[in-house]
């Protein structure tokens, strides 16, 4: 499956075909989830190590809720299924986590660094 036709997919959610209605919906999605994980995680992911390894799991959970559950089930197509499309869904997903644990602790840590001032200073 070709990117543009998961992205229709996705577009699909609210009853489109149109690919720039996928992106956004794709992207608002991705933003109230990187939302979500500060919210909800960003206590325990201040420090890189934990981000990472939360920011991982936190993507694992929204590729098993999203697209293997959420996104098939409103499309009328089987929920959890293992195929070659969920496969590739899932690392794009673990990437998704990664980063957004990255770019929470990267944040934390310059916050960190401006409320403290510079050291030996």
């Amino acid at each position: 499956m070709t990117d543009t036709a998961m992205i229709t997919m996705v577009a699909g959610l609210l009853g489109s075909t149109n690919a720039f209605a996928g992106w956004l919906i794709h992207l608002s999605i991705a933003l109230f989830a990187v939302i979500t994980f500060g919210a909800l995680l960003g206590q325990f992911a201040q420090r890189l190590a934990p981000a990472v390894l939360l920011g991982v799991a936190y993507g694992a959970v929204w590729w098993f809720v999203g697209a293997l559950w959420i996104m098939p089930a409103n499309m009328g197509m089987p929920v959890f299924e293992w195929n070659d499309v969920s496969s590739s869904s899932l690392g794009a997903h673990l990437v998704f986590g990664l980063l957004a644990g990255l770019t929470f602790a990267a944040i934390a840590q310059a916050a960190d660094k401006q409320r403290t001032g510079p050291a030996g200073g």
